[in-house]
């Protein structure tokens, strides 16, 4: 493995070949590069780094102004509203940073505590288990902020939104939402 490099990788390519944005032959190119470059390998580290950092620190549930802040650091957005009982297949386009699904048509009034499962239709597999998700009591509604890595997740996904009532009674509302990743560079 070689330090000196006559043909670095960009920063950019590199920031989309660890978010997954690259076709397969760009993947394998790169793939051989760093395998053979030191300085491509120190440089893809340090951008694995980032990547994986910038993902774990959005959650899968997010309020609106936190919204509006990832919105204001330049993510792109693209949002899916999703009602009561629905089942909408969506299609995460390529150069999305988030795909947010807006739950709405909650009846959230008095609800005291709103938490997310995140699971698997087909197979009931759990994907992220017990959020504590800020919610809208006002508009009625929760946001789920997708990102291009759950493409790794089984793509049949149901959100389901268990709104605690002061009461103590919980009402349980499903929203299916199966995802299909547009392939990078397809």
């Amino acid at each position: 493995m070689s330090d000196a490099c006559t043909t670095p990788i960009p920063f950019a390519q590199l920031v989309d070949y660890w978010s997954d944005d690259l076709a397969d032959a760009e993947v394998e190119r790169i793939d051989e590069h760093v395998i053979a470059c030191g300085r491509c390998a120190a440089e893809s580290a340090a951008v694995a780094g980032i990547v994986h950092a910038f993902r774990v620190a959005i959650p899968p549930v997010v309020s609106a102004a936190h919204l509006r802040e990832l919105a204001a650091r330049g993510l792109v957005v693209e949002e899916n509203p999703v009602g009561p009982g629905d089942r909408k297949p969506v299609v995460f386009p390529t150069g999305v940073d988030i795909l947010l699904h807006r739950l709405y048509g909650l009846e959230l009034a008095a609800v005291t505590r709103v938490r997310v499962i995140v699971r698997s239709e087909s197979s009931g597999e759990v994907m992220h288990e017990d959020l504590d998700a800020p919610f809208d009591r006002d508009r009625g509604e929760v946001l789920i902020a997708c990102q291009r890595h759950f493409a790794s997740m089984p793509p049949d996904v149901l959100f389901e939104v268990h709104a605690q009532h002061g009461h103590g009674e919980t009402t349980v509302v499903r929203y299916a939402v199966p995802h299909v990743f547009d392939a990078p560079g397809g």
